[in-house]
């Protein structure tokens, strides 16, 4: 088991130093070593807990202490919430003196609009590591591209598109 905790340890403080620019860039990586490396939840589990991490208030990343959890219980759930939140933090702390010390440079600036098209990048390859543990079917993808428009076109909330989906699956994906 001790094997275990410190695979968790190093595998989320790695994510956790990597997550700059919103947590979602991190989810394909998440997804490999949780899921294709680890095995430490199936592809169905790791689109549950994503789930279940933007309903709850906090950082989508919180899904990471539900894998702890799986792989290895309360422990495991405490060792992944501090190798996901802990690293970044001081990594942020730290970083936060020398941008602000560069703050009107073009340096700073070329940085920023370098990294942009990479967080795009990234976030388009989260949402094809969480659907992958979705259903496929005509209907799992109707309602896909249905909250997709709903959310782009609309103001309703991620959680409240989240509920509609899962009474759309209960109608429809039976």
């Amino acid at each position: 088991m001790i094997g275990t905790y410190l695979r968790l340890l190093i595998v989320f403080s790695v994510l956790s130093v990597l997550g700059f620019g919103g947590g979602k860039g991190i989810i394909p990586q998440m997804h490999q070593d949780a899921v294709a490396h680890y095995h430490w939840v199936t592809a169905s589990q790791f689109s549950e807990f994503y789930t279940i991490g933007k309903l709850v208030p906090g950082p989508t990343t919180i899904f990471a202490v539900l894998i702890g959890f799986a792989a290895a219980g309360i422990v495991g759930a405490v060792i992944a919430a501090i190798g996901m939140f802990v690293p970044s933090t001081l990594l942020m702390i730290a970083m936060d003196s020398v941008w602000v010390r560069w703050r009107n440079t073009a340096w700073k600036d070329l940085i920023s609009h370098g990294l942009a098209p990479a967080i795009v990048g990234l976030v388009w390859s989260s949402v094809i590591a969480i659907g992958k543990g979705t259903t496929h079917s005509p209907a799992g993808y109707a309602i896909g591209i249905v909250i997709t428009i709903l959310m782009l076109r609309t103001k309703i909330s991620a959680p409240a598109l989240i509920g509609i989906s899962g009474f759309a699956g209960i109608a429809f994906l039976r």
